[in-house]
């Protein structure tokens, strides 16, 4: 019998562009691929339109799939000779679980590799222009897990030793108990005043970053709704961001863009990246509407995380076909009102306004007039007429 393979593959902490190459090469030639609620939903579209895709995502409680259930699946697929990808965000040995996993394939004699990928809480601070470690502040740091499976939920830490054991902390999905982690560190002999940083969705374009003190944290990030995924970052080096937060600075930092088309744009694509922008551009609206499961699932996994804010239709029939893909995937259009709108043709914005969208028209799509669309000084939008697709 042919036995198949599972790779447990770390497909980085959100931006697109910082899975590995060889993670993305095995993602590209999977037959199944086993994914998780922090993985970028548009890396799957490198997966081939015949691999079976599995979400697996989880969330304060609500989980897709138990673990029990995720092992399963990597069973049963393997054992039919497949090959299996279990795609985990950030690096899968950071809080990923890939022990046990691998455990279980070790046990049923399954061969797996293990491929690594860039952890979240390096990552993010960098993003925000902290690096976990710099000469003369930080020559060490901890990753400690915000959330145990203890009855309480709570961090489960030596906290004396790890409030004077290391230049700085960095704790993984701790929202929950932020205040918990405040109170405890400075019981436990940090100063109030020490700087502490929260970044939820880290490297992704619509990363939010709140700054404070032990003191100040708790009550600056309820203010702005932060709420997981996100990494809390303990330590001087904090200080460093006013110097060094080079990414929430570009012009078109905070877009999630969707340009749902087959026209050539891949030079406006990549110069928008470059603007700071997060774009997702969908090949689909040249095509007969048959809409693949992958292409479905995408789609729905990107606006149920609101990956997308500003959404392009270059076209009176990208605009048609557009909708027609997003009632086929169920998505509910009520879900797109939080998104602005921006097009060319007089057809379609007045379709769009009629009914109740924000409309951004340009006279032409490119990378100038579309920043200056988005822009938020600079964004002027008529008020929406009320009436229906």
């Amino acid at each position: 019998m042919i036995q198949g393979k599972v790779y447990f593959v770390g497909a980085g902490p959100g931006d697109l562009d910082l899975i590995t190459v060889k993670g993305l090469r095995l993602l590209q030639k999977a037959d199944v691929v086993i994914f998780d609620r922090l993985v970028n939903p548009f890396l799957l579209m490198e997966t081939s339109p015949e691999a079976k895709l599995v979400y697996c995502g989880k969330q304060p409680c609500k989980h897709t799939l138990r673990q029990e259930d995720i092992q399963k699946e990597l069973l049963i697929h393997a054992k039919k000779g497949l090959t299996v990808v279990r795609l985990k965000g950030g690096d899968p040995s950071v809080f990923g679980r890939v022990g046990e996993e691998a455990e279980l394939c070790a046990q049923h004699q399954i061969k797996y590799e293990i491929i690594p990928g860039i952890t979240s809480g390096s990552a993010a601070s960098m993003y925000a222009g902290v690096p976990v470690t710099y000469r003369k502040l930080s020559g060490s740091f901890a990753t400690v897990t915000g959330h145990t499976c203890t009855k309480d939920g709570k961090p489960a830490v030596n906290w004396s030793s790890l409030a004077s054991a290391v230049d700085t902390i960095v704790f993984y999905m701790g929202m929950k108990h932020l205040p918990t982690i405040s109170n405890e560190l400075i019981h436990h002999g940090k100063s109030k005043d020490t700087p502490i940083l929260v970044v939820q969705w880290g490297t992704y374009s619509k990363q939010r970053t709140v700054e404070g003190t032990l003191a100040t944290i708790v009550a600056k990030a309820e203010l702005a709704q932060i709420q997981n995924p996100a990494i809390i970052l303990v330590g001087e080096v904090v200080k460093l961001r006013a110097k060094l937060n080079w990414f929430e600075q570009k012009p078109l930092s905070g877009r999630g863009m969707l340009i749902p088309t087959a026209t050539d744009f891949c030079e406006e694509v990549s110069q928008l990246k470059e603007q700071g922008a997060d774009v997702y551009a969908y090949p689909f609206l040249s095509q007969a509407i048959q809409m693949n499961h992958r292409d479905q699932l995408v789609l729905t996994r990107l606006f149920e995380d609101e990956h997308i804010n500003t959404i392009c239709l270059l076209t009176y029939q990208d605009y048609l076909k557009f909708f027609e893909y997003i009632d086929l995937s169920g998505i509910n259009v009520d879900s797109l009102r939080i998104c602005t709108f921006i097009c060319s043709d007089p057809s379609t914005e007045l379709r769009l306004r009629e009914a109740g969208f924000d409309v951004y028209q340009v006279a032409a799509i490119n990378v100038e007039q579309i920043t200056e669309a988005v822009l938020p000084t600079q964004v002027q939008i008529a008020e929406p007429l009320r009436g229906s697709l």
